[in-house]
């Protein structure tokens, strides 16, 4: 009888899925910035928030929050546009006190133009759509003109808003690979948020 009902469970759950238009692999898109009147900086989250605040914000605003357990950061996955990004939220005396928004990282030299570049497009037209064009606004820059292993990388965007402000930047930056031990040149795009 427990065969039988694990049997029919399961030809259930496959003529679910096989009925369904679903892809393997794709998630829903995530909630976009808030717009100015809205409380918080990102998705309702406000400077001096705790670890646990921050969690619990992030799922009701259907963002998947998870702790770091080596660095205690609380990172969540975002995907805008069909592509991947990561939210970073980062504590100073266990309060909230930014967010980084980071694009995939890659080190291939064809990466910097096909990933970086459209991810980075994305945030640049995200971030005006909802707060207007940028006080400072530069091209995207060639990957040469990127300063290497520097951690504001090249600035392309600020917007100085009355309550925060966010700055797109392009970075380049060394890594050794964990299996060739051979240390590469990685690139990717972030987005940084700071409250006043």
């Amino acid at each position: 009888m427990l065969c039988n009902l694990r049997n029919g469970i399961l030809v259930g759950l496959l003529s679910i899925s096989v009925s369904s238009n679903a892809r393997p692999n794709e998630f829903p898109e995530s909630p976009g910035f808030p717009k100015l009147v809205e409380p918080g900086f990102f998705a309702g989250l406000k400077q001096g928030d705790s670890r646990e605040i921050v969690l619990q914000k992030l799922q009701s605003r259907n963002f998947l929050g998870y702790r770091e357990l080596q660095s205690d950061l609380i990172k969540s996955p975002i995907r805008w546009d069909g592509h991947a990004y990561e939210l970073t939220c980062k504590f100073e005396d266990k309060s909230l006190s930014l967010c980084l928004i980071q694009g995939e990282a890659g080190w291939q030299d064809f990466f910097y133009d096909e990933i970086v570049r459209p991810q980075w497009q994305i945030l640049r037209k995200r971030v005006t759509s909802a707060y207007g064009k940028p006080n400072k606004q530069v091209p995207f820059p060639h990957l040469w003109d990127v300063p290497q292993n520097d951690s504001g990388g090249f600035i392309t965007d600020s917007w100085e808003l009355s309550d925060r402000t966010i700055m797109l930047c392009v970075q380049s930056y060394t890594q050794q690979d964990c299996c060739t031990r051979q240390v590469l040149d990685f690139s990717c795009c972030t987005l940084l948020i700071q409250p006043k």
